[in-house]
């Protein structure tokens, strides 16, 4: 076991050149490779593309920090397409996805709406908010809504470090 993992540590130096991986890179195939993966996602699919190995595009993107950087705003690109398609069906007028919207509102703001939907049961099994209805809201509503919610979570907060005193209290 010792040895995979000091082969892979080799294997994935980044300062450990691999000029058989080189034969077929050039700036071309590069500005292909990027394309492809702003529009896919997927470095498997780009290497297939240009007749390349995956390991090619990562060991590139390891070693040259310009292209890291062209790599990972492709990679961008892709991800808000994904993000883009999946709120197009969350609204869905035939078939509404109510889990993909609550998975897109937590991912839009994790750190207001997601804890709120958490501790109020709003994960499709009642007594919570229900994230499609949210979704469809205008925005200056949800907005709205959010700021609420928050003030809720801090009276909430309040109320249970007020309870916690009082007990603490009982207990002298």
């Amino acid at each position: 076991m010792a040895d995979r993992k000091q082969e892979a540590v080799q294997r994935f130096d980044p300062a450990r050149r691999r000029p058989e991986m080189d034969r077929r890179w050039s700036k071309e195939v590069e500005d292909v490779v990027l394309e492809i993966i702003s529009k896919t996602g997927s470095p498997k699919q780009a290497a297939e593309a240009v007749g390349i190995g995956a390991s090619t595009i990562h060991d590139h993107r390891r070693r040259d920090p310009e292209f890291r950087h062209r790599y990972a705003v492709a990679m961008d690109d892709a991800f808000n397409a994904v993000l883009g398609h999946a709120f197009t069906r969350s609204f869905d007028e035939v078939r509404p996805s109510d889990r993909l919207t609550e998975v897109l509102l937590r991912l839009r703001w994790p750190e207001r709406l997601g804890q709120f939907l958490q501790m109020s049961g709003g994960n499709g099994q009642g007594g919570g908010l229900d994230p499609m209805v949210i979704g469809r809201m205008p925005s200056e509503d949800r907005t709205a809504l959010i700021a609420l919610l928050e003030k809720y979570q801090e009276v909430a907060g309040d109320v249970a470090l007020e309870v916690q005193t009082h007990d603490l209290a009982l207990l002298d």
